[in-house]
């Protein structure tokens, strides 16, 4: 009788694990392809949309604010009222903070009068909510609360709303206490800055709300929030929660094939637009979300794109990212109507009482004997000039004459552009600007109307622009916001100058626009600009 050999199963097994890998690789790679796809992403958007609207429906009366900027594609403009600037850097693990930079005091006022809000934002996978709803926010309410207390008197401390609210399925006790341990030094720096700390009669308290909420579960006093004795932040997260992509196509219950479109769901689908929106905004979605809903996967990139050369062109620098359209909205950039000029169809925002007026204009924008009338100075960032040998533009840029306006012209072009080239002509372009400036604003002669007007103005209203504002006050004005006439008086304050004092200017400028915050790295070449002696502003 003959042995039979055993059967050799070890380059079999190989083989069905490679084959097994290659097929999970295969299969993992296809959906992240598809969770990029602009077809899931906006089918993914409204899907999440219509939770959102549910939310609106059940309580109409509380103020709906997108939380900028991956909330703006969750909300309908018509139900949304204002925009807010919170960021989950600030709640991140060990950095936890109150930005003073991004205070979000602008939509106080309006929750107030709306008895509450609901603030929407939200996050991809492997979280049920971002970090902006689970911990800054709640920081926000501690903080507002705890500062109001300490500044007026009220909120009662007693309250059981009063204090800090993170939500317990996500953040652990010791995290909370980590937080909660940080909130009285947050409220001294808020109390210690150049920002209104709003009256508070009753505390702020966070409610926080995701697809995976039992509605039925939410506290009755959000059925008539005005009458309780507490201002509800309802936190919503619009996504549903998927905790690995790679299910998505092999459990519908996920959501990977919800209709008869066959999408597949992406949770977070509006974080991170640069990278699949292909141009296109909240509000152009908002305003052509059936069209687009309705088309064809293969044709929808196509539609997209032709979509955006079309309100390119056709809108020109009118053109907005996002615009709340409910009734009552605050606008789009926070600012409070109070601070408008009146007869600027662009919202010119006021940094407070000093006649400095900030805005947004292409670099190509004419303006009009209207916009000139209005102005004293109008200091404007244009596109940057081509002159003939200039082999090496940014080694050259420090020697390069920026502006080429004459001093009896309202218009003082600068061209600069919102970049590192930007950056460097920081140094010979704000001196002269800054000091043209001052001549406006201590001439009683060049005064339209009661006071001189100076507005100044870039592509987006931001970095080029809110920088030379920050600049412009930290030069001009006293930590009381008053004009320094006398010029002993201002040299002896240019010398004086501190990162603080541009610290604060800055505070002044966000409590006027919040959205004209400059990035930091033009903060720090301002800070290199007044605080150097090589480079202070010339004498006037």
């Amino acid at each position: 009788m003959t042995n039979t050999e055993p059967a050799d199963t070890s380059a079999t097994s190989a083989a069905s694990a490679k084959r097994a890998a290659c097929s999970q690789w295969t299969h993992s790679d296809r959906i992240k392809r598809e969770s990029r796809h602009i077809f899931n992403k906006l089918h993914s958007i409204a899907a999440d949309a219509d939770f959102v609207r549910r939310i609106h429906h059940r309580h109409p009366s509380l103020l709906v604010t997108a939380n900028l900027r991956c909330g703006a594609w969750y909300t309908d403009p018509a139900i949304t009222s204002a925009v807010s600037y919170f960021k989950s850097t600030d709640g991140h693990t060990h950095q936890w903070s109150f930005s003073l930079k991004r205070s979000n005091l602008h939509v106080v006022p309006a929750i107030l009068r709306a008895g509450g809000a609901i603030v929407v934002d939200s996050t991809r996978r492997g979280k049920s909510m971002p970090d902006a709803l689970s911990k800054t926010i709640p920081v926000w309410c501690a903080v507002l609360n705890a500062a109001s207390q300490r500044k007026y008197g009220v909120p009662t401390s007693e309250s059981e709303a009063f204090g800090l609210h993170t939500p317990t399925w996500m953040i652990p006790p010791s995290e909370h206490d980590q937080i909660r341990a940080r909130i009285d030094g947050f409220v001294a720096a808020l109390l210690d800055s150049d920002l209104d700390v709003p009256r508070l009669d009753k505390p702020l308290q966070p409610i926080f709300v995701t697809p995976q909420t039992d509605l039925d579960t939410l506290p009755s006093s959000l059925a008539n929030a005005t009458a309780t004795e507490i201002v509800p932040i309802v936190l919503l997260s619009a996504s549903r929660f998927i905790s690995d992509s790679a299910k998505l196509d092999s459990n519908p219950t996920e959501g990977a094939e919800t209709d008869a479109k066959g999408f597949v769901y992406v949770q977070g689908a509006g974080d991170d637009h640069e990278n699949w929106a292909r141009g296109l905004t909240p509000d152009l979605f908002w305003q052509h979300n059936e069209a687009l809903l309705a088309c064809e996967k293969d044709l929808l990139e196509e539609a997209v794109d032709n979509l955006v050369k079309h309100h390119s062109t056709a809108s020109g620098s009118s053109a907005h990212w996002f615009t709340p359209r409910a009734a009552g909205s605050e606008p789009s950039d926070g600012a409070d109507a109070a601070d408008r000029l009146a007869g600027t169809p662009e919202g010119d925002v006021e940094v407070g009482d000093t006649g400095i007026f900030i805005g947004a204009r292409t670099a190509e924008h004419d303006f009009s004997p209207n916009e000139r009338t209005l102005y004293n100075l109008i200091v404007h960032f244009t596109s940057l000039p081509s002159p003939a040998g200039l082999s090496d533009f940014s080694s050259d840029l420090a020697a390069l004459d920026v502006s080429d306006s004459d001093a009896t012209s309202s218009v003082y072009p600068l061209h600069m552009s919102p970049n590192k080239k930007g950056l460097l002509a920081i140094r010979t372009a704000f001196s002269p600007a800054i000091a043209r400036a001052y001549r406006t604003l201590v001439d009683p002669a060049s005064a339209v109307g009661s006071r001189p007007k100076i507005l100044v103005c870039c592509q987006d209203g931001k970095d080029l622009s809110g920088s030379l504002v920050v600049a412009i006050l930290a030069a001009c004005f006293t930590d009381s916001r008053q004009l320094i006439t006398a010029d002993e008086s201002k040299r002896e304050h240019e010398l004086a100058l501190t990162k603080d004092t541009t610290r604060r200017r800055l505070q002044w400028l966000v409590s006027a626009s919040p959205r004209a915050a400059p990035s930091r790295a033009f903060l720090l070449r301002v800070n290199e600009l007044l605080l150097s002696h090589k480079h202070k502003p010339a004498p006037t």
